[in-house]
């Protein structure tokens, strides 16, 4: 069940607002399915702006089209960093507490920001955007998985930008509804990037189709794309980290993916911004073809063509459908 159900909840939130928060317990987590129209207004002095966290940059991105200059964003990953290994620091405790709202992809993405969001304190709503979509299962088996494996479904969700769509639904009711005074606001950021979203989609549709049908597969780091191969119609064959970046490959898979390549006549590996590409790059010696740095889990630096997720998108794209075609 996806968050087209928010619109009708949009309705409904003058008479949901009377609901209470548990925020006597500490921090209250729900789910974007459900839980936003459990929200209600919080007080803010003269001034005083809504006090908003976001996990990732990419899940920040998205918050800062919607809030503009109305909220105080903290985007707690820096550029450049890897989800699936960050570690809190006392910075990120602070923000939490402070916060009265945090914003998480979820879906096991932020596996070792989980036991810091709970004890971190505060009255902060906690939202996991991805709750409520049709989550794919994760690639691969889980023996040996650590404590970053992100567990039985596929995080990744914003690769299917329709998804996103539905991530800005969520956040633009959250802020609406904890800081009605600016609703307004609101409505118009998230339906000006919503029409961006949607011009985005279909561009992307329109590069893919330019992929020969028997080209359509992809080798990557790690098993990232897959959102972006269900609803783009490409097809992930193999990944150099079968499971996530901290659980290595044994020497089996390597060769697996080696024959993979081969037997497909994959042109490319496609490695990541966050992910060390020595093994990638390895593999991709070892079969003829070339390495292609993509962005996944995070933005780029500014200058590089990947600052917001608009353009990261884009990036990506661009990228596959050049090597491919």
């Amino acid at each position: 069940m996806k968050l087209e159900r928010l619109n009708l909840w949009a309705l409904l939130a003058i008479g949901v607002l009377a609901l209470a928060l548990v925020s006597a317990c500490g921090p209250t987590t729900l789910t974007a399915e459900h839980g936003v129209a459990d929200l209600r207004a919080v007080s803010l002095r003269d001034g005083q702006a809504l006090q908003v966290v976001a996990t990732t940059n990419v899940v920040g991105d998205v918050v800062a089209n919607v809030g503009g200059d109305r909220i105080d964003l903290v985007v707690l990953m820096d550029v450049g960093v890897d989800p699936h290994s960050y570690v809190p620091t006392p910075a990120d405790t602070a923000a939490i507490h402070d916060a009265h709202l945090v914003l998480a992809n979820g879906a096991g993405l932020e596996a070792g920001l989980e036991e810091m969001l709970t004890s971190a304190g505060g009255e902060a709503v906690q939202i996991h955007l991805s709750d409520g979509l049709e989550l794919l299962a994760a690639p691969g088996g889980h023996e040996g998985a650590d404590e970053h494996d992100h567990g039985d479904v596929d995080p990744h969700v914003w690769f299917d930008v329709q998804n996103v769509i539905h991530w800005v639904e969520a956040v633009e009711l959250a802020l609406s509804t904890l800081d009605p005074a600016n609703a307004g606001v609101y409505h118009e950021n998230a339906q000006a990037y919503t029409a961006q979203l949607e011009a985005l989609d279909g561009w992307v549709e329109q590069q893919v189709a330019q992929i020969p049908a028997g080209n359509r597969k992809l080798v990557t780091n790690h098993p990232s794309f897959g959102y972006l191969a269900a609803r783009y119609g490409l097809e992930q064959v193999g990944a150099v980290y079968p499971i996530s970046p901290s659980a290595e490959p044994s020497a089996q898979d390597i060769a697996a993916l080696e024959d993979a390549i081969r037997e497909y006549g994959v042109p490319a590996v496609f490695t990541e911004s966050t992910v060390n590409p020595k093994l990638a790059e390895q593999v991709a010696e070892d079969t003829g073809v070339r390495v292609v740095t993509l962005y996944t889990g995070s933005l780029g630096k500014p200058g590089n063509g990947a600052e917001t997720y608009l353009s990261l998108i884009r990036y990506d794209v661009s990228a596959i459908v050049e090597a491919l075609r």
